[in-house]
């Protein structure tokens, strides 16, 4: 069966990019015969079957180029209409569109995968003038007539049935995983207590939370659990100054370029806090589990799939859940070895050969009930 696997940015492998790279090299061994359709060069990816259907579109990142964007959505229509595919499948709102019509027009199988929605809060996450066609664009991307929809959180697929009207019958969670081998592999250096987090500094990510929440626990737990904060982004100079009208001590690492070296500090830790103010799916909280690291999370859509509370982590609502639990779990090694065994074992059954396997069994699925 011959998959096109469409994502408009392939390179840096964040969330949706790293999923479409897993599965367009681990898809082959089940069969599948898969090309990547995007506006990255094949050059990032050179064992991938990768066609370059436009010139990228984010050239200033994290800024996009409308333009490219628009010239990307009709290149690869026109690519889909060219190429020969058993399945479409869609990754990422740019996507949506173009898939659809190519799929229907050849009367081709087609599955979108919707990673997040933004609804009512377009205006809120962008500050431009193209923020007002967002959520139309969304609403009539996501609605296009797909064989079939995936979803990374449950919280997505309710939004898709209750808010989109998209039949649930149609919609089916499947989550992305984690390189559970290659963590494993990656030898730790013994531990520092530190608290981590990992990710862009930047306001949707809700630092300000954490380090406010940080700053009031007892001063010998801060003395002995150093609050780390690795990446980089618009908010840091402000957070740095926060930590320091505050009077506490914050370590910014800035970021860290290798993995290696990011898996590394987690296994140092003694706690991994993810304070964002929404997050779709959450794989930094995956990867703390798969090192062993204890978790503390707001209570946004993916985490709330992965965390089940007092037993994988814990999930809090505000700065003062969150400054209580941190304090919990800093004071009891008890707890923390507990909370480490049930997030290894959580962790371990989202490796990607188990999710690879997964989709390939929704597209064999999918394809056999129209065929």
């Amino acid at each position: 069966m011959r998959i096109a696997l469409c994502t408009e940015i392939l390179y840096p492998l964040y969330g949706v990019e790293r999923r479409v790279y897993e599965f367009a090299r681990r898809l082959p061994k089940y069969g599948f015969d898969v090309e990547v359709l995007t506006s990255t060069q094949r050059s990032h990816f050179k064992r991938l079957k990768i066609i370059q259907v436009s010139r990228c579109t984010i050239t200033n990142p994290p800024k996009r180029n409308y333009a490219f964007c628009a010239n990307y959505m009709f290149s690869l229509f026109r690519q889909l209409m060219k190429r020969d595919y058993d399945l479409v499948n869609a990754e990422g709102h740019l996507s949506l569109i173009p898939c659809s019509a190519a799929a229907s027009l050849r009367k081709k199988v087609s599955i979108a995968t919707i990673h997040d929605l933004y609804l009512s809060e377009w205006g809120s996450m962008y500050k431009s003038a193209a923020s007002l066609a967002g959520l139309p664009f969304e609403a009539v991307s996501c609605r296009m007539p797909f064989d079939h929809v995936l979803t990374v959180n449950s919280s997505l697929k309710e939004k898709m049935s209750s808010v989109l009207k998209i039949p649930e019958r149609k919609v089916e969670i499947l989550h992305s995983g984690i390189d559970t081998g290659y963590i494993d592999s990656v030898k730790g250096n013994g531990k520092d207590g530190s608290v981590v987090y990992v990710g862009r500094l930047v306001p949707q990510k809700g630092i300000e939370m954490l380090i406010r929440s940080y700053a009031v626990l007892p001063e010998n737990i801060r003395k002995s659990h150093e609050l780390k904060i690795i990446g980089e982004g618009s908010e840091r100079g402000r957070l740095e100054s926060l930590a320091k009208s505050l009077g506490i001590s914050v370590n910014f690492t800035g970021k860290i370029e290798k993995h290696e070296d990011v898996l590394k500090e987690l296994k140092k830790a003694s706690l991994f806090v993810l304070p964002s103010v929404r997050e779709s799916f959450g794989i930094t909280i995956l990867e703390a589990m798969c090192c062993g690291v204890p978790v503390i999370s707001t209570r946004t859509e993916g985490p709330s799939d992965h965390i089940r509370d007092g037993e994988t982590g814990f999930l809090v609502g505000d700065g003062s859940g969150m400054a209580e639990k941190m304090e919990l779990v800093l004071s009891s090694s008890v707890l923390r070895k507990k909370l480490s065994r049930n997030g290894r074992e959580y962790a371990a059954k989202h490796d990607w050969e188990n999710i690879t396997k997964n989709v390939a069994g929704v597209y064999k699925k999918v394809y056999e009930r129209k065929h």
